[in-house]
């Protein structure tokens, strides 16, 4: 307790509730914050590595990129990066690689979400442990 002042022993016990119950929603928050930097992060990334140049040539698939932030319920928060309706398909052929219209050849992968893992995986974990 940052003032100090007498509880007499019949308090007590609500008072340690008290404070521990502001640590906890002061920690919480951060934790939010945490999962929503990675996840901003991780769009971020996934934008640097694909550009108009890796078979998507008006650049509608990236526009198509989002990231959802979810607060389900008390001490629950997701925040999930995918892409939206209808240029999701193109996902696979991009991150695998595909048949040319042709047949005759193969497009290279470009591997753009990986690394956009990578980046959230490496920002929460150095977010987290500044929380301790």
């Amino acid at each position: 307790m940052a003032n100090s002042k007498a509880i007499k022993p019949d308090f007590f016990a609500n008072a340690v509730g008290e404070v521990l119950k502001e640590i906890e929603e002061e920690t919480e928050t951060k934790f939010f914050a945490a999962i929503d930097e990675a996840a901003d992060q991780c769009d971020k990334t996934i934008k640097q590595y694909l550009s108009k140049g890796h078979g998507v040539k008006t650049g509608e698939y990236r526009q198509h990129f989002a990231v959802g932030k979810y607060s389900e319920a008390k001490h629950r928060h997701t925040a999930t990066w995918h892409v939206e309706e209808p240029e999701y398909r193109l996902t696979h052929l991009l991150e695998n690689g595909h048949a040319t219209r042709d047949g005759t050849k193969r497009t290279k992968p470009v591997k753009h979400i990986k690394y956009g893992r990578e980046i959230a995986e490496q920002v929460l974990e150095e977010r987290l442990a500044n929380l301790w």
